[in-house]
């Protein structure tokens, strides 16, 4: 029927109402509906945690750590959220309650060995509390191959230390505080004289024996005081010269004891410390050890592997590359160097598990390849890396950020926990009388400084990202400290020559180049392990500009190492690492042990007491003064005011001289990888990526083929 326009419409009045009315109700509605929508980060990633929530079946009470049933994990669809969402947070660690009862999931890959018989159910292979990690984007899948490479095998050696970061305690994702692990929680007696850790109980070795005190004591009677295997106790492990004592209360209870006050021992065992002595079965090493096998019979033995000692024998059977030796890693070594591809496989007896009680790692198989570190660069912009941090170099930022979709991954920038990439060393103990007169005035130093044009190098090397900076703790730590960070740091090449002129370095040669009292002229070598450094050519050429004969030399690695120790060296150049918590590695601010690049002799001297290396002078006698302090408080707030105060004496003295800090540590992440945070701290200090539990990371399998990929169950 025709619809006629010239027919005038009546509209009733109670209809008229009804549209009037719907038209607010809408109108209220909608700005209802928009005020709900999240609009800030933090309203966005409330969101994502509700949807995730929502979708995965994650009630209130996994998020607060209780157990849920094994087998009921249904993980969020990822890949549906839009990009925005993709907000990954940082994993958790929490003890599964004894009321939860004994029911567990393990791999798919290991349901055929228990069939079989060859291996246990996995509630016999868990310990009686497993510590329970809870993932901060999903639970699983289960699978998958985490593709890494290196350019040698010792890169494969951060597995013992990096990717299997299990020692006692270890530091959170962000260095914050010092979390439980092999113990569940520990106890500092006698004003920081005593420290006792209380293990896991029922955690077991990857053949299934049990790890108990039995084995620290192993490591601590037949490894740190036997003088073959250790001739010098570390610092960390005595006071002076007296090494600590070790006792087990029983199986499950272990004490160190000091003859003083060791005010860093927990966040030493974090950084390192307590995954080296819980890295000695002692039932399995026994087997080659002296203190308990016939020496020539040892001896016979090293001899046929190659060895003319049999502590070298002992060494070898320890090291990460042994796939004999029983470990609580989360995965073991399978096909070790030479092999191509290096393969690691889980470790049926690992002793983690996530909220619902599916045993860890979720990833199956961890493959190394050795290539150089260009062809490493291109593979991760090519696509072809699943996680990885190590070797990426920070010129190749904006190709990574322009391959990444196509690449079919993520770059993030986690926060880099050093001071700096690059930082010169000038060295206070030099060997020439001349030279060393003028690097140990403080004035020189600065000269130095206020010559370098940190602008040019921040945009030339770091793509303008960087911050102009001395060598001072960066802005995520809580030691840091602005006016050193930005102490003589401004570019002023004639403030640099009027002091330059002051010092008495008047006179130049033909080439505009300064002369020494002696007539010779002033040259300093920058000595770097660095290839084709940018950055540091700038510096040299700073300092020609200011009648300094400067220049880079690139030497290998452990000779540069040599010359740092024989000190033969002029200006020595490192990464600023450490800065996060200073306290943990002070070298760049007090001469404490000979890794003082720029006053190993007067390192010495405090390490052993004045008994070797050199006596400083005043100035560095106070710092270490202080730090000795520090060393001697178990409270965290004096430390932190002395160490305020060794700072001061950095921003006066300038010993260190920093270039460009504040950069991001850039990190590869394939699409398909799950919880890995967007967030975390880089550091050799936090055992990175040890510190985000890599046991927890997960690979989803490519769509559509994902039913049945998680569950597993026996």
């Amino acid at each position: 029927m025709a619809f006629d326009t010239k027919k005038p419409i009546r509209i009733s009045t109670s209809v008229l109402w009804t549209l009037l009315l719907f038209t607010f109700l809408v109108v209220i509605l909608g700005r209802i509906v928009w005020m709900a929508i999240p609009q800030t980060d933090e309203q966005l990633a409330g969101a994502t945690r509700f949807k995730k929530m929502a979708k995965g079946r994650l009630n209130l009470a996994r998020q607060q750590n209780e157990p849920v049933a094994p087998g009921q994990v249904n993980p969020p669809d990822i890949e549906t959220l839009p990009k925005i969402e993709k907000r990954v947070r940082e994993h958790r660690v929490s003890e599964w309650p004894l009321e939860a009862g004994r029911s567990f999931t393990q791999a798919p890959m290991l349901d055929e060995l228990v069939r079989l018989g060859k291996l246990p159910k996995v509630e016999a292979r868990l310990p009686d509390n497993p510590l329970v990690v809870v993932p901060p984007e999903q639970h699983g899948p289960y699978g998958g191959t985490w593709t890494r490479f290196g350019t040698g095998p010792k890169d494969v050696g951060i597995l013992d230390d990096r990717l299997a970061y299990d020692g006692l305690v270890r530091w959170g994702p962000r260095g914050r505080e010092v979390i439980p692990n092999l113990a569940t929680h520990w106890e500092i007696g006698d004003e920081g004289r005593t420290f006792t850790f209380y293990l896991r109980k029922g955690v077991r070795w990857s053949d299934g024996k049990p790890f108990t005190t039995d084995d620290i004591l192993f490591w601590y009677r037949h490894v740190l005081m036997n003088e073959e295997l250790t001739p010098i106790v570390p610092r960390d492990f005595r006071s002076g010269r007296i090494a600590m004592s070790v006792e087990a209360l029983d199986k499950w209870t272990i004490r160190f004891r000091f003859q003083e006050t060791k005010g860093l021992f927990i966040q030493k065992m974090a950084s390192g410390r307590s995954f080296e002595m819980v890295g000695y079965p002692a039932h399995h090493l026994k087997r080659f050890h002296a203190d308990f096998i016939n020496r020539e019979k040892l001896e016979v033995m090293a001899r046929e592997k190659g060895f003319d000692l049999w502590h070298k024998l002992f060494k070898d059977e320890w090291e990460w590359r042994s796939t004999t030796t029983p470990r609580l890693w989360p995965w073991l070594m399978k096909d070790p160097p030479p092999s191509r591809p290096i393969e690691l496989e889980r470790n049926p007896y690992y002793w983690k598990i996530d909220p619902s009680g599916n045993q860890l790692p979720y990833i199956d198989r961890i493959t190394f390849e050795i290539y150089d570190k260009e062809t490493i660069n291109f593979k991760a912009i090519n696509g072809e890396i699943g996680m990885q941090a190590r070797h990426l170099e920070f010129r190749n930022y904006s190709l990574l950020l322009e391959h990444q979709e196509k690449g079919g991954y993520r770059v993030l920038k986690w926060i880099d926990g050093g001071a700096g990439p690059e930082c010169l060393l000038p060295n206070l103990n030099h060997r020439d009388p001349l030279v060393r007169e003028l690097i140990e005035d403080r004035r020189f130093r600065i000269a130095l400084s206020h010559a370098i044009d940190r602008d040019a190098i921040n945009e030339i090397g770091y793509f303008g990202i960087g911050e102009p900076r001395q060598i001072s703790p960066p802005r995520s730590s809580e030691y840091y400290d602005e006016s050193f960070s930005h102490a003589y740091i401004g570019f002023d090449p004639e403030k640099s020559n009027r002091v330059l002129d002051s010092l008495g370095l008047t006179k130049r040669d033909a080439n505009g180049i300064r002369l020494m009292s002696d007539g010779r002229p002033l040259s300093l070598y920058i000595e770097t392990k660095n290839q084709n450094s940018r950055e540091l050519e700038i510096v040299a050429s700073n300092w020609r500009e200011v009648g300094i004969q400067a220049e880079v030399k690139e030497l290998a690695r452990q000779l540069w190492i040599e010359r740092k120790r024989a000190l033969t060296f002029d200006v020595a150049v490192w990464g600023g690492s450490a800065g996060q918590i200073p306290l943990l590695e002070p070298r760049w601010f007090v001469p404490v042990d000979t890794n003082n690049w720029n006053a190993p002799a007067y390192g010495r001297w405090y390490s052993t007491k004045g008994e070797a290396g050199e006596r400083p002078k005043a100035d560095i006698q106070a710092v270490q003064a202080i730090w000795a302090k520090i060393e001697r408080t178990i409270d965290h707030k004096e430390q932190k005011r002395l160490f305020q105060t060794i700072l001061d004496h950095n921003r006066e003295n300038l010993w260190v001289i920093g270039m460009v800090g504040e950069l991001p540590s850039i990190v590869v992440v394939n699409d398909s990888f799950r919880n890995v945070p967007d967030v975390a701290v880089q550091s050799w200090m936090f055992r990175t990526p040890g510190n985000t539990a890599p046991e927890c990371y997960a690979i989803n399998p490519p769509a559509p083929d994902r039913q049945g990929a998680w569950g597993g169950g026996e």
